[in-house]
């Protein structure tokens, strides 16, 4: 049950106008709409006060008021606590005076000084019978008292119905309190531990529905009759590589002929570091899907990296009919008729692969490279597509254990970790903010070199970045030809990025001034310089990335990272550090895993108590549960409603 606002005493035209611009507009909205924060007035005893710390103390009025004017308005008086006096300072309330009177009887609160025997008054009131905890609902013109006496009306003549939206039998097993007994506390706290059982009650359920939803994204696997590949062609078209696969990627390949044997569709992720070839094992596993007589499609987040996957995979196994596909593309039509007709073994393209014009003759395997940033929706339609399930998601981006379990504990793992004997070395700098001719002596050198460089920037405009796309442009500007030099950013259409990042391709001595979207994928073999301005607004799993941008050819690749002295003990431990591993570790550890929130947080809202970087031990607690519930789901309509209804959990 759900009523009108206008059956509460009063609640008139202003107020109507007030609360509906809070998003309130029935009495179900007025009681979930939780206090912001909480002002806590529970009395300290005089003898327990602690230096320079919050307390709440009553006692009388026992000295005249003084006033001093000067550069601030400051108001003493003294406080009578049973034999006690303690000086009070109340700035900028010259009117207090008028307000109070000797032998007044007050509840103050303020910071304590013990060694001037004195608080530092934020509040004072003759109403001594302040709750001990008060809530702010920060809502303009209502007072907070008015609100919550608005919700007593709303609860005493039931007024509205609220239910319960978590399992009863995952309440027990949390030892969870009820809904309604939360929300009643939230508004109506008695003690701080009733506060902190019933904020942890809320903090639980965002937890809940997030990995809910999270692990409801993900397809589930599907029964299907094991691959019938044909082991000795595939080994045929390894023989054709120029190099020999390391040992990390011979054991993620079988990770994947594994999956193929399997009664099961494979669903796979397979995360390494910058430049251990991850691409290439998915290459071998599609030779696999393609030698049992199945088509495979690779979906990149951009039109350039899906384009270098294409050239990348023809430059190696080019005797094998392939397509490219994106939306910018003018032959998109007859790549799409020999996709149909079975024309095409392997597809690489952006999310118009999902898209219902795209038709495959008898898709197997779906590679997915940084799948985080695809809609759930992007992938789940291309992966139907397939008639096998056969999925697999490629991460840039290590992502330490005790995360990859809480989030994709129904995916298998493969790591890769070794690079290739023959990568060249990158070697890694710190400079200070402030050497800028360090930074310009190091992209002249490349470009007399005809090298190409990268700029990378944590911000567009100024703000509260140090280092922006429109200030390093105007330092950096003048030293260089206007032709060697390329601006980037999320703020371009995507058309005009593409353009930008193929010329600057094409030119052996470009620069490119650009945010983080350079971050994954870009393979530019002639780049040797990268400059990261502003390092430390990064993490360091992210730096890692950014440094992965140059020495991917056989030039050696040069990294400046540019930070503030503050910075420097972080920083120094990524100069010694290249693995990438090891780095998301120390960043879970420095940083927590809301570090890594662009991959287990996209798409989702955010959150009121759920702190990512704190609470993973909760989340990894419930996981079993929840993953019980996923399989579940059908059982439990009303969990699936909350959670499809909307992105709002």
């Amino acid at each position: 049950m759900i009523r009108d606002l206008s059956l509460i005493p009063g609640v008139g035209p202003k107020n109507l106008k007030t609360f509906k611009r809070h998003g309130i507009s029935n009495t179900y909205d007025l009681v979930t709409n939780l206090p912001k924060k909480y002002e806590n007035f529970s009395l300290v005893d005089v003898e327990n006060l602690k230096h320079l710390e919050e307390a709440t103390i009553i006692g009388l009025i026992s000295a005249p008021f003084y006033t001093v004017k000067k550069r601030v308005v400051l108001t003493t008086t003294t406080l009578l606590v049973q034999d006690k006096v303690v000086k009070l300072l109340i700035f900028g309330r010259d009117y207090i005076s008028k307000e109070f009177s000797l032998n007044d009887k007050v509840i103050v609160k303020g910071k304590y000084n013990m060694f001037k025997n004195e608080i530092n008054v934020t509040y004072i009131s003759k109403k001594i019978d302040t709750p001990n905890i008060q809530p702010k609902y920060q809502i303009e013109h209502i007072s907070d008292r008015t609100i919550q006496k608005m919700i007593e009306y709303v609860f005493s003549n039931n007024l509205v119905d609220v239910f319960e939206t978590l399992p009863t039998k995952f309440i027990e097993h949390e030892k969870l309190m009820h809904r309604k007994t939360a929300i009643l506390t939230m508004h109506f706290p008695k003690n701080e531990t009733d506060l902190e059982i019933a904020q942890y009650r809320f903090k639980v359920e965002e937890a809940f529905f997030h990995l809910m939803k999270y692990h409801l994204s993900m397809p589930p696997k599907l029964k299907r009759t094991p691959l019938s590949y044909d082991i000795g062609w595939v080994k045929e078209q390894i023989s054709l590589l120029p190099y020999q696969l390391t040992l990390d990627q011979q054991e993620a390949v079988n990770d994947c002929f594994r999956d193929f044997k399997s009664d099961y569709s494979m669903y796979r992720l397979i995360q390494g570091d910058v430049g251990t070839g991850k691409t290439f094992v998915t290459f071998i596993a599609a030779l696999g899907a393609i030698s049992a007589g199945y088509q495979v499609a690779f979906l990149a987040p951009t039109e350039i990296l899906a384009r270098q996957h294409y050239e990348n995979f023809n430059k190696h196994f080019g005797h094998l009919p392939s397509g490219l596909l994106t939306s910018s593309l003018k032959d998109k039509k007859e790549t799409m008729n020999r996709l149909n007709s079975n024309d095409v073994n392997i597809v690489f393209g952006t999310h118009i692969l999902s898209s219902e014009a795209v038709i495959f003759d008898k898709l197997g395997l779906v590679v997915i490279d940084e799948q985080h940033k695809f809609g759930v929706e992007t992938r789940e339609s291309l992966i139907k597509k397939s008639v096998t399930g056969d999925t697999i998601y490629l991460s840039a981006t290590p992502i330490p254990r005790s995360l990859s379990l809480t989030y994709f504990g129904s995916l298998e793992v493969s790591n890769i970790k070794q690079k290739p004997v023959n990568t060249p070395p990158i070697e890694s700098y710190l400079l200070d903010d402030k050497d800028i001719s360090k930074i310009i002596a190091a992209l002249k050198v490349a470009g007399q070199n005809n090298e190409q460089s990268f700029i990378v920037v944590p911000a567009i405009s100024e703000g509260n970045k140090s280092h922006s796309i429109h200030s390093v442009f105007s330092i950096l500007e003048p030293h260089f030809n206007p032709d060697n030099f390329y601006v980037i950013h999320g703020q371009l259409k995507y058309e005009e990025i593409e353009l930008i990042m193929d010329r600057f391709m094409q030119n052996p001595k470009g620069i490119l001034l650009s945010t983080t979207i350079i971050e994954v994928g870009i393979d530019v073999k002639n780049a040797s310089t990268i400059i990261i301005m502003g390092a430390d607004n990064f993490g360091l799993s992210q730096l890692h990335q950014l440094r992965g941008r140059v020495g991917r050819g056989s030039i050696p690749g040069k990294c400046y990272f540019v930070s503030s002295k503050k910075d420097v003990e972080r920083l120094n431990f990524l100069l010694q550090t290249t693995d990438g591993f090891l780095l998301s570790q120390y960043d879970l550890k420095l940083r927590g895993p809301g570090v890594f929130s662009s991959i287990i947080q996209s798409g989702y809202t955010r959150f009121e108590y759920l702190d990512l970087n704190t609470d993973l031990k909760l989340l990894q607690g419930i996981v079993k549960d929840v993953k019980y519930y996923v399989e579940n789901i059908e059982k439990y309509p009303y969990l699936k409603k909350r959670i499809f209804k909307s992105n709002v959990i």
